[in-house]
């Protein structure tokens, strides 16, 4: 059997109990970016192009106002940057701040079942990372999630302050001293490395990050990884800038950390598909591909992870239920459950992924072996095929 972890965010936890009550959905997915020319103006018609499009598809004047409330608040992150609000019943679900490039086009629209693979696309899946800052003074570090810039509000943060009475090293020529002070300096900053180390280590264990990034002065960087343990170790990238230095330097950080990141979600889309292929290859039923196969598993929530092309979906409709199994193929499979309506299948596949605590891995279908638009990775294997 396929074996993956999942940990559900209090953001997912909150979002799941708001899509299991039926409602009027409104949201707004949109470049935020401020690297604009006059990005005042740009902004002010990006809103009136939203609430125009909006009041086009019968959206409410409170939820517009709500996503025109939102999207005035600058988004306090370097771009590029998207946002994307949600809104049922006219109430605010979700006002998130996603930082990167746009994954996809801009999405705006009202109706019984939201879009909300923008922001599983930004998060498609629960990734605690942290963001180490590290001087011969001391040093902190920040925990933070797949989405949250490291210039935003972390989840957690530690600073240590190490002694400050002995810095630098002595100039050459200060006399007899000078190797003694060379070596009492040295020890001072290989004990406050220890101790922003043990600090990290602690945080380690209680959050399991799955990356850590360490900037700062190139000797303490360089002190502090030889007090990690060879695990935490492993989970460390270094960007040879300082921070606090200046804004370019703060850019810097933000762009070595989306490319760390990337590159963990790389390995992790690189993972699935082999795992795919193994069980296709294996035939050991612990894999389905196919919309069909795909939507019975989720009824089940048997998919533990789902492989998808969004494009190759193309103009596919699924018919969303109000309970579970909330989604059928065909409104004869609702299980007693009510029909929401037939929508988009890359809403309705992407909302029962949430409901069911799937994970969601955006694919290219002709990287599959079936090529097929949805392929999904199972908790248990199906049954053997009933004989005709």
């Amino acid at each position: 059997m396929a074996q993956t972890t999942r940990e559900t965010t209090a953001l997912q936890h909150d979002l799941v109990r708001a899509l299991q009550e039926p409602g009027t959905w409104t949201w707004a997915y949109v470049d935020a970016s401020g690297n604009r020319e006059d990005p005042r103006r740009i902004a002010a018609l990006q809103r009136r192009s939203v609430s125009d499009g909006l009041k086009e598809q019968g959206g409410s004047a409170r939820a517009i106002e709500v996503i025109e409330e939102e999207l005035v608040e600058q988004p306090g992150a370097p771009a590029p940057v998207a946002r994307y609000v949600l809104v049922r019943d006219d109430e605010l679900v979700l006002s998130e701040v996603l930082p990167g490039h746009l994954r996809g086009q801009e999405s705006i629209g009202t109706g019984a079942v939201p879009d909300l693979l923008p922001l599983l696309a930004h998060r498609p899946f629960d990734l605690p990372f942290l963001v180490a800052v590290v001087g011969r003074e001391g040093g902190g570090f920040r925990g933070y999630r797949l989405g949250h810039a490291p210039s935003g509000d972390p989840e957690d943060e530690q600073r240590i302050q190490g002694r400050t009475d002995t810095l630098h090293y002595a100039k050459a020529g200060t006399g007899w001293k000078q190797p003694h002070w060379q070596a009492h300096t040295e020890e001072i900053w290989k004990q406050t490395a220890g101790e922003v180390a043990a600090a990290l280590e602690e945080t380690v264990r209680a959050t399991s990050p799955r990356l850590i990034v360490i900037a700062g002065d190139i000797r303490a960087r360089e002190l502090l990884r030889g007090e990690l343990s060879s695990s935490t170790r492993s989970l460390v990238t270094e960007v040879a800038v300082d921070p606090r230095a200046d804004d370019a330097s703060e850019k810097a950080l933000v762009q070595h950390v989306n490319l760390a990141l990337a590159r963990v979600l790389a390995s992790r889309r690189h993972d699935v598909q082999d795992l795919i292929r193994t069980h296709e290859g294996r035939g050991d039923n612990e894999s389905v591909s196919g919309i069909g196969a795909v939507v019975s598993a989720l009824q089940q929530a048997q998919a533990a992870v789902v492989a998808l092309d969004a494009g190759a979906l193309g103009d596919r409709t699924l018919y969303a239920l109000d309970a579970a199994p909330w989604v059928a193929t065909a409104p004869e499979q609702a299980a007693g459950a009510g029909v929401l309506g037939q929508v988009p299948a890359v809403c309705a596949l992407v909302r029962a992924i949430v409901l069911t605590d799937a994970e969601l891995v955006l694919v290219n279908a002709a990287s599959l072996p079936s090529g097929a638009a949805a392929t999904a990775l199972l908790r248990w294997p199906v049954g053997p095929a009933v004989p005709a």
